[in-house]
């Protein structure tokens, strides 16, 4: 069997930047499904109606997703901010997972899929039962190849647990714990280092993206993560349009969450 390739590109939000609209040209070139994050209380009309349009016209190569409400940091857990997880109350996260459903349904109607993915990475179990309860089909965070923390996975799973000590066990490909949400997990990020929240980040080369999707290809699914704003010149632009014709070349199927989900789902 194929490994299904699949790329998300969160933080789509109030303004048709230069980025936005060329990294997808890029996979509409190359007929490669790009999975758009949308933050349902930034997103803009220009926007809304750009993807609107493109979802019109290349209904395969275009999947809409939910990525948090409105991006806002509201908590710190560890170092780490969250606009979930910390100490913020079932209520209080069921609100703002709702609010953003709302948005999404007048914005998209059912041009949409039922996936979340969270701004920054924290949650508790507050959050993970708020999403099941708004029926959420997918829930999209991240699966790490290391020894270390396939063995930490494997214990999860004996226990069947979502966290132990404070960190996530990924249930890739599975249901999460006592849920009817699918997780369906990133892999590889174009990103090596942040340095601010607006157009400024170090990428990693071809060579490294390349490995380590190599890597990931012992499991049935590689997600790849992109944000387009960091992809703001033409060198990081390129950077994606030769990864893109390297993974064309190998033995890989490429799909939007909505199509895993109702392959592997059953499985």
């Amino acid at each position: 069997m194929k490994n299904v390739v699949f790329f998300r590109n969160d933080d789509v939000r109030d303004t048709l930047d230069k980025s936005l609209v060329d990294l997808t040209k890029l996979f509409i070139k190359y007929e490669i499904p790009i999975i758009h994050a949308v933050e349902p209380a930034n997103i803009t009309p220009e926007v809304i109606d750009w993807l609107t349009d493109l979802k019109k016209q290349y209904p395969s190569l275009i999947e809409i997703i939910q990525h948090g409400y409105d991006h806002q940091p509201k908590v710190i857990v560890k170092g780490r901010k969250g606009e979930f997880g910390g100490d913020r109350t079932y209520e209080e996260q069921y609100t703002d997972l709702k609010k953003g459903i709302t948005l999404l349904n007048k914005y998209f109607n059912d041009n949409w899929f039922s996936a979340f993915t969270l701004p920054y990475g924290p949650y508790n179990n507050s959050f993970i039962k708020a999403l099941n309860d708004c029926h959420f089909k997918v829930f999209s965070s991240h699966y790490n190849r290391k020894l270390s923390r396939q063995l930490f996975y494997f214990m999860g799973h004996l226990l069947g647990q979502g966290k132990m000590f404070g960190k996530r066990i990924s249930w890739n490909l599975q249901y999460h714990p006592n849920t009817n949400l699918f997780e369906i997990d990133m892999n590889v990020s174009f990103i090596k280092k942040y340095h601010n929240e607006e157009t400024d980040a170090e990428l990693y080369s071809l060579e490294y993206l390349i490995e380590e999707t190599k890597k990931y290809s012992k499991y049935r699914t590689i997600g790849i993560l992109l944000h387009h704003r960091y992809h703001n010149s033409e060198e990081k632009i390129i950077l994606v349009e030769d990864y893109l014709k390297w993974i064309k070349q190998q033995d890989y199927s490429f799909s939007t969450l909505k199509n895993i989900y109702e392959k592997f789902s059953w499985v």
